[in-house]
């Protein structure tokens, strides 16, 4: 579902659909909910396009980004791209991201700074 949307999207903002960037499109609707980095997208998209630079990734998900397809965060030092661009927690545990619904928690989150949630991460411990 996420794949035919981006796809829709990209057409209709006017964007090609290259080789690198359905292979990007297809990778995340492959591997998104898993929260994947940056470096790990660029290996996986190596395989079969073993040129593709950097910034041909970080361009084509800053496009995504624009279109409001894709979010991104910061992790232990890696930018990690999330596909579920609707509110809702992370939760966090080691390197395992969970995503959680919780319309009440992002409502008390809403009231408490007055501000409009769109990603919460919560990283917790083993005890």
């Amino acid at each position: 579902m996420w794949k035919e949307e981006a796809l829709g999207e990209l057409r209709k903002n006017g964007y090609k659909l290259t080789p690198q960037r359905l292979k990007l499109v297809e990778m995340l609707d492959e591997k998104g909910a898993e929260h994947p980095s940056l470096g790990e997208m660029l290996g996986e998209i190596r395989k079969v396009f073993p040129t593709m630079s950097f910034s041909t990734l970080y361009s084509n998900v800053l496009i995504l980004r624009e279109l409001g397809l894709v979010e991104l965060f910061s992790l232990g030092g890696e930018t990690r791209i999330e596909i579920n661009t609707e509110p809702h927690i992370n939760l966090i545990s080691g390197r395992e991201i969970i995503d959680i619904d919780d319309p009440d928690i992002i409502e008390a989150i809403v009231r408490k700074t007055g501000k409009r949630v769109r990603l919460v991460n919560v990283l917790v411990e083993d005890e």
